[in-house]
């Protein structure tokens, strides 16, 4: 197996030799560990010692020297994945979401050696896609390349140089008169999953999972699938009297361990993800908000991907909380309020902070 060709700016050196410091001085890569060795700024002396040094350590019949000193990046994204994700225990959307992005860096450079993509390459990629997929494409990006480094295929991280893009949202926020349109229209199980994300704040995917067992002692408690490892995470949420007259209008006739419950049209075995043939899973109720929204007649002139969704609401819901003076950060789940402030951001109202000259 003979190495890749290199690139035209590194053919005048030797194997294993490259540029360091915007080419003001060389440095040696090791071809069976991959560690980078400093060879100073003495281009004819780094050339020489590169030379013997190959001499010493590529035998023409060194088959493992050649193949450790060129990993492609479809093969390190390969060794990625069956070494590095199985122990971060990605959420499964998480780990999906490495894999798209994961695929479009294989599109653009797998069969580049991890040690020669370059900053450029990188951003080039990035130009070609809008600002949030280019971002996704970066968070993978650059910690791949972080691994690189631990794993010694090169010494700088290419993708964290780039710039991350600036997201503008695209989804409309929703005022509380177009959600109590929206509210009118729904089944009252969807009422129920509305009114929960409403006022305890919780995303589509844990008020799905929200059950009659989690109400004790005054208290809803909540595990929150996006953050459940980190402390905040974990809610022993107070029931108040507009929180404890959603729970109530959760109990129906109708025998279910979920809070957010409906009779499907013809009863069926519990599918995948569900264990109940009651429960809702979490699209159903992105669909019906949508059904609903969209019956409504509020957004007829917005374009569809501007439409805001049920994802909206905890938007909503934290803007009503800092309308009324109070902190929403904790019950939101939030491990910072810059990210709080993200939700609350996009309103057309203006929130006066009352002040004094005294």
């Amino acid at each position: 197996m003979s190495p890749r060709p290199r690139r035209p700016k590194n053919k005048a050196l030797p194997p294993n030799l490259y540029p360091n410091n915007g080419g003001r001085s060389y440095q040696y890569r090791h071809p069976v560990t991959g560690k980078f060795h400093g060879m100073g700024s003495n281009k004819v002396q780094a050339i020489a010692a590169a030379k013997e040094l190959n001499a010493m350590l590529m035998p023409e019949n060194d088959l493992v020297a050649a193949v450790l000193g060129n990993i492609t990046v479809r093969q390190h994204i390969k060794w990625f994945f069956e070494s590095v994700a199985p122990e971060r225990e990605y959420k499964p959307r998480t780990l999906e979401m490495y894999r798209v992005q994961a695929r479009k860096l294989e599109a653009a450079m797998g069969d580049t050696a991890v040690e020669e993509v370059s900053v450029q390459d990188v951003a080039e990629l990035l130009e070609k896609y809008s600002p949030r997929s280019a971002n996704q494409i970066r968070q993978v990006a650059v910690d791949l390349f972080r691994v690189a480094i631990s794993r010694g295929l090169r010494m700088d991280n290419p993708a964290e140089s780039t710039l991350k893009r600036r997201e503008k949202k695209a989804r409309r926020r929703l005022t509380q008169a177009q959600y109590d349109a929206i509210h009118a229209l729904c089944p009252v199980w969807a009422q129920n999953a509305m009114d929960l994300a409403l006022i305890a704040l919780q995303r589509r995917g844990d008020v799905s999972r929200m059950k009659f067992e989690n109400v004790r002692d005054g208290k809803l408690y909540v595990v929150q699938e996006k953050t459940e490892k980190y402390d905040t995470g974990y809610l022993a949420i107070a029931i108040g009297p507009r929180l404890k007259k959603v729970i109530r209008n959760c109990r129906d006739d109708l025998a279910s361990p979920y809070l957010v419950h409906r009779r499907p049209e013809r009863k069926i075995k519990e599918r995948e993800g569900m264990d109940h043939w009651t429960q809702v899973k979490p699209q159903m109720i992105t669909r019906a908000f949508a059904e609903a929204r969209d019956e409504s007649g509020l957004f007829d002139e917005v374009p569809e991907n501007q439409r805001p969704t049920f994802h909206e609401i905890r938007a909503l819901g934290i803007k009503n909380y800092r309308d009324k003076g109070a902190d929403p950060q904790q019950l939101a789940g939030h491990a910072t309020a810059k990210m709080t402030s993200n939700y609350d951001s996009g309103h057309d109202e203006i929130r006066w902070v009352e002040v004094s000259a005294e």
